[in-house]
């Protein structure tokens, strides 16, 4: 195959994929209180908290007054907490409360045995391969400062 078929190919495999993926984890999310919006933001704060607004909206490239909607919903459930922040009293951080820990976990548990089920016939081999591939397109976004770094929110 020339590399602009593999290139295609690849292309049309990774959204085939991201489909197939996101309807397996939806249905392991499916006694979820909260929207999928709300879930992917759980996650968002829990691996940069404390964290403020203004950067989730960065990380998640969504308006600030979309992130503000979204945090409300996860607070009246009682999955985040608000606290003002240490160096600017002005800024609210926000931070994943036990609940929302919990919530996290056994839906990490749901999806770690779907992602089980989707792989088992790969090899470790074939993972270790699949996993530094990741890793490299990964650094791409990274070096090209598309992906905001864990380090903005210290």
């Amino acid at each position: 195959m020339d590399r602009n078929t593999l290139i295609q190919t690849l292309y049309e495999n990774m959204s085939t994929l991201k489909r197939g993926m996101h309807g397996h984890f939806q249905a392991a999310s499916l006694r979820v209180p909260i929207s999928r919006s709300q879930l992917e933001l759980l996650f968002t704060i829990r691996q940069a908290q404390p964290v403020s607004s203004k950067l989730l909206s960065q990380k998640l490239c969504l308006t600030p007054g979309a992130v503000s909607q979204l945090a409300e919903g996860l607070e009246l459930h009682e999955l985040i907490t608000r606290r003002a922040d240490e160096r600017d009293r002005r800024i609210q951080c926000l931070e994943v409360s036990p609940q929302g820990t919990a919530l996290l976990q056994e839906v990490e548990t749901r999806r770690r045995s779907a992602m089980e089920a989707i792989i088992a016939d790969l090899t470790n081999e074939e993972l270790e391969i699949w996993l530094r591939v990741q890793q490299k397109m990964l650094n791409h976004f990274q070096a090209e400062n598309l992906e905001p770094s864990k380090q903005e929110n210290k």
